[in-house]
């Protein structure tokens, strides 16, 4: 009996071990497996093998917008960056004529051979679809204290000053040990020496021969002379020029008027800002119209601006002078010494040279502001069509490539083409919308910035 039992017990012992050999052989062999599956899982299929076939619709964006917001193709920096090679493409190909012999529908093959190349080349798009112009520029507001007359005329970048200089006995008289000559030569040497640098300046006196008998009349009369030509200006020429000139006879202004004008002859106010200094000691005693003279040249095509200034003039020769000034919307100013008369000078010479300074400094920064964005707009619209045409051509070779080596469904091949087109020219159409539109706002900005920038000049040098 003691027998039966150990043979029971030993049989059941074996039995045992048995099973929990088998069943950690088997743990080991389901951990094996399990670990195995893990490692695959970890290593992603390579694209386009892990292109997930769908019997969804696909559709390209449609619009620009919608394309730029979207993340580019997996293969697009390959594309870009000229690093695409043709074991890339052969396997693009392989993946169409896979897709293509696929037991669906033409339609749903098409439309997964169509979102197989967008999300491989979708390109990135620069954001041509969302660039902003900027709004014109800010002006700062300035004021002027010269009180300058410019005739409510536009000063151009042109600017040609005429200074018209008595020369008559008259201007012997002198001032603090100084002939009123020798003042008037100072204070104009040292208003043409700081104008603006491309200013272009002549000098003409008048009265400078014979003398103010009334034997000397005639001649004296017909003594107008241009001893500065209008051109830039050149120190040791106008110095020479103006050191020779000695106050001798009669007072020409009218002629003289009208020899200034025909130093300003052909350059008309569309480009020019001509302006004439007269600057006299006293009247017309040549007989002339000096009044009636620069009314005409004011209605000229010329334009030009005539300030007179009466220098050390008595309240008799002061009305004829403030006249001419008048007839030709200009100013007249008084100026009873040396001080005065370089303090007007000075006073014209600011504000010509403080407002072109504003008006060029505004107006280059609306040029500025215009010029970056048109180049922004430019870039945009430039790497947006070019990626465009990247993407274009890239896909419509491989579609006709997967053709000719796989011979794919004609009606599948014709519905991506077709849809490849589309995709193309729409983009196009809204790229040159948003082009457009944003050009003309580019410019408008620009437009409105230089009408504020003319209207503030315009008001300050009324």
């Amino acid at each position: 009996m003691r027998k039966w039992s150990l043979l029971v017990l030993l049989l059941t012992s074996l039995f045992v071990l048995s099973a929990c050999g088998d069943k950690a052989e088997e743990a080991s062999s389901g951990s094996k497996e399990n670990a195995g599956e893990k490692k695959k899982e970890e290593k992603p299929k390579e694209w386009p093998y892990s292109f997930q076939f769908t019997d969804k619709a696909f559709e390209f964006p449609s619009s620009l917008k919608e394309a730029e917001e979207i993340t580019q193709g997996k293969w697009w920096e390959k594309v870009e960056d000229g690093e695409l090679k043709d074991s890339d493409k052969e396997k693009i190909v392989e993946a169409i004529a896979k897709i293509d012999k696929r037991d669906e529908s033409e339609e749903i093959r098409a439309e997964n051979i169509k979102r197989l190349f967008f999300e491989t080349f979708h390109p990135e798009l620069p954001g041509l679809a969302t660039f902003e112009p900027r709004e014109k520029i800010s002006l700062e507001e300035l004021n002027t204290g010269s009180g300058l007359k410019l005739n409510g005329q536009e000063v151009k970048e042109n600017i040609n000053v005429a200074i018209i200089l008595d020369a008559s006995g008259s201007m012997k008289a002198k001032q603090d040990g100084k002939s009123q000559m020798e003042i008037a030569k100072e204070s104009i040497n040292e208003f043409v020496s700081n104008l603006p640098e491309k200013t272009k300046v002549s000098l003409t006196i008048y009265g400078h021969e014979g003398s103010s008998s009334d034997a000397d009349k005639a001649k004296s009369c017909k003594s107008i002379k241009e001893i500065y030509p209008l051109k830039s200006y050149s120190e040791d020429e106008f110095n020479k020029a103006l050191s020779g000139v000695d106050p001798k006879g009669w007072t020409p202004i009218a002629a003289s008027l009208t020899q200034a004008g025909k130093t300003l002859q052909g350059l008309n106010s569309e480009n020019n800002t001509n302006v004439i200094y007269l600057v006299s000691d006293g009247e017309e005693t040549c007989d002339g119209d000096p009044a009636k003279v620069a009314k005409e040249l004011a209605q000229s095509n010329i334009k030009p601006i005539i300030n007179v200034i009466g220098f050390a003039v008595g309240a008799d020769q002061r009305d004829q002078l403030e006249e001419i000034a008048e007839h030709a919307n200009g100013r007249y100013i008084q100026a009873d010494n040396q001080q005065d008369l370089e303090e007007e000078f000075q006073k014209s010479n600011d504000a010509i040279g403080k407002w072109i300074d504003w008006h060029n400094q505004h107006i280059g920064a609306a040029i500025d502001q215009d010029n970056e964005d048109s180049g922004d707009l430019i870039d945009l619209d430039n790497k947006t069509m070019g990626r465009l045409i990247d993407f274009d051509n890239m896909v419509t070779g491989l579609l006709i490539d997967a053709d000719n080596k796989h011979d794919l469904d004609p009606d599948v091949y014709d519905l991506v083409n077709e849809a490849i087109d589309d995709f193309y020219n729409k983009m196009s159409d809204d790229a040159d919308e948003h082009y457009n539109t944003k050009k003309e706002m580019i410019d408008n900005a620009y437009n409105e910035a230089k009408e504020k920038i003319d209207e503030t000049y315009d008001k300050n040098t009324d």
